[in-house]
């Protein structure tokens, strides 16, 4: 009703967005006075609220659309699937500790004047439908999952290190072709085409 996120369960990387883990806080849900007017919301930045909030099936990560358009993401970011640009030393997981929600967590990069109407998560990398139709993904990429058309190095991993979103092109779909939906597995990628062809990318 107010557009806030509260989440609950597994919470060993921070993928809650608590701000807290290990101990008793390792689940959240699981145990008596945990949830109702206990459970916090998660802090997504002053005045902000979610459109949508996307859990990976398969990883520990956690993403949200803001009403802005925006994207934040929190969790595992061991691939830079969180998309901001850093992934070393406490990086390594966003949500775990306090001071890392909030405005302390930047947006994803999309590209300049960009938004995000849609998001999927695979295992270990993150996908969006931009306001254009257009997709970008990023994080892990050793299987084409993010559909670079290369795995090489330094392109096996987009989204850990500095200046790699900046520079992040959008996925090829074809000639004017643009994106209606998407899906993301372990190491996969598929898009429903605004022409309701489907296209998939990644380990086969």
């Amino acid at each position: 009703e107010n557009n806030t996120v509260e989440c609950w369960g597994w919470n060993a990387e921070g993928e809650l967005g608590l701000g807290v883990t290990g101990g008793d806080n390792t689940s959240i849900g699981d145990q008596a006075g945990e949830m109702g007017d206990s459970l916090p919301t998660v802090n997504l930045g002053e005045g902000r609220t979610a459109r949508a909030v996307v859990l990976g099936p398969e990883s520990d990560s956690s993403c949200a659309i803001l009403d802005n358009g925006s994207v934040k993401c929190w969790g595992y970011n061991g691939s830079g699937q969180l998309g901001i640009g850093d992934n070393a030393g406490l990086k390594n997981k966003i949500g775990d500790q306090p001071g890392e929600m909030g405005d302390d967590l930047p947006t994803v990069n999309l590209g300049a004047g960009r938004t995000a109407k849609a998001l999927a998560l695979g295992l270990l990398h993150t996908c969006a439908i931009l306001d254009n139709g257009s997709v970008k993904c990023w994080g892990g990429n050793d299987l084409g999952q993010l559909g670079l058309g290369s795995t090489a190095s330094p392109q096996d991993k987009i989204g850990d290190q500095a200046g790699e979103m900046e520079s992040l092109g959008t996925v090829d779909l074809g000639t004017k072709r643009k994106a209606k939906a998407l899906s993301a597995g372990s190491g996969f990628t598929c898009a429903i085409l605004d022409n309701g062809s489907v296209k998939c990318w990644g380990v086969n």
